[in-house]
């Protein structure tokens, strides 16, 4: 592939606000210190993802080590890179994996954007990144990503071709350039035995919400959950997520649409938790609220529903539901860099991440909660069993969440609305 041009910092994509753009100097220290010294691997760095096959792959990859950059925030996610993922990579494939703890995906890229700008175009400290949405557009459109790779990996004959779900990412075409990684559902929960009539529009979350006031919350924006929130807010207010789709933002449909949703959330705000005059800062805090019964219904992701039935954490009454065409589709993948060191051991692990085993394992909500991106129905029939045995355990079926929850759009909607709300809610 022919090196990507300079790009100039910052980068325009990564001014948005929670994904704050830290310097390339910053993000050096921060990465190389996590690095490890890597096994020289000279077919590794020379790989053509075009043209070598698996076994070529393999090879290239035997007796190597891959840095793994992703979101550190989380034990369970921690605790399943370092152990199931390790061990899986190296008793298989003679691989080792360096975990790269981020804060932030973002502090990944703009190290990519760093080397590249000071020429590294092979040899770099990443070798794959956990990554969505104007991460993964800042550096496929910057020409930053190897690949494709896709379709090399034995794992990709277990997702459907047809699933816009793990072919695009954002609106944005993924083209091989990212391998599925983990499905992320985006809905609501309450605890049934004081919500009979659960809410499956904005409009009747209001309703709800003036008829029992204080007992609803959404965590404050810009936090990672309470801009999803808003998301689903655009899509449930102004009339469904179809209009947002396609790759580029509509300004001017964002000017016609958006007022109303912020005239929503101003109705909305004397109802809620503590009247609105303040909101909880984490998805954390959110959880806690609901889990001693301040709030009765709350947005969350479904993984959380998961684990908080498994824990004890919520109670036995807490029902997960969708609200239809609203609630969120929000996947994410990974990708390798254009200059990674080691983009065979990449290939594997992206492999693993995405395989049956990989994604089952991961779904158990003792192990990390998050659903599948694969087809099930795909999977060999001794893991089919498996996967149905965990959605049992889930407060909702797994196929209602596919066929009723939709796509996360162009990532511009989020910056804007996450500036309106602090503009017009918050201040």
């Amino acid at each position: 592939m022919k090196p990507p041009s300079p790009l100039p910092l910052p980068y325009p994509l990564l001014s948005r606000r929670h994904f704050l753009l830290l310097s390339t100097t910053a993000c050096l220290a921060i990465l190389t210190s996590n690095c490890v010294q890597q096994k020289p691997a000279s077919e590794s760095t020379s790989l053509d993802p075009k043209t070598a096959s698996w076994d070529q792959i393999l090879a290239a990859a035997k007796g190597t080590t891959v840095n793994w950059a992703m979101w550190g925030g989380s034990d369970k996610t921690n605790a399943y890179a370092d152990q199931w993922v390790a061990n899986q990579l190296k008793s298989q494939y003679d691989v080792t994996v360096n975990r790269v703890p981020l804060n932030d995906t973002v502090e990944a890229v703009n190290k990519v954007v760093g080397e590249v700008q000071a020429g590294q175009t092979k040899g770099g400290g990443i070798d794959l990144i956990w990554i969505n949405g104007e991460n993964f557009r800042t550096m496929k459109q910057g020409n930053l990503l190897f690949g494709p790779f896709r379709d090399k990996l034995p794992s990709n004959q277990y997702y459907d071709a047809n699933n816009a779900a793990v072919n695009s990412d954002f609106g944005l075409p993924i083209e091989g350039y990212s391998a599925p990684y983990t499905g992320s559902y985006y809905v609501m929960a309450a605890d049934s035995a004081k919500v009979q009539q659960l809410p499956k529009t904005f409009e009747e979350l209001l309703i709800w919400t003036k008829a029992n006031p204080g007992r609803f919350a959404y965590v404050a924006p810009p936090q990672f959950d309470g801009s999803r929130f808003l998301l689903t807010a655009l899509y449930g207010v102004t009339g469904g997520y179809e209009q947002y789709t396609g790759a580029e933002f509509n300004e001017t449909l964002w000017n016609e649409k958006s007022p109303q949703m912020f005239d929503y959330l101003k109705e909305l705000e004397p109802y809620l938790w503590r009247k609105g005059e303040t909101y909880p800062p984490t998805q954390s805090r959110l959880q806690e609220l609901f889990a001693n019964g301040e709030i009765w219904i709350m947005p969350v992701f479904v993984s959380n529903v998961a684990e908080g039935l498994a824990n004890g954490q919520f109670p036995k009454t807490t029902q997960a539901f969708t609200m239809p065409g609203i609630s969120l589709n929000d996947p994410s993948f990974t990708a390798i860099p254009i200059n990674a060191a080691n983009p065979a051991g990449a290939m594997i692990l992206a492999n693993i991440l995405s395989s049956p085993e990989g994604q089952l394992q991961k779904f158990k909500p003792d192990v990390w909660g998050d659903p599948p991106l694969l087809d099930t129905s795909k999977a060999p029939s001794d893991l089919q069993a498996e996967f149905a045995k965990v959605e049992a355990g889930y407060g909702i079926p797994l196929q209602e969440l596919i066929t009723s929850t939709v796509p996360v759009v162009n990532a511009e909607y989020t910056t804007r609305l996450e500036k309106t709300w602090e503009e017009q809610i918050a201040g």
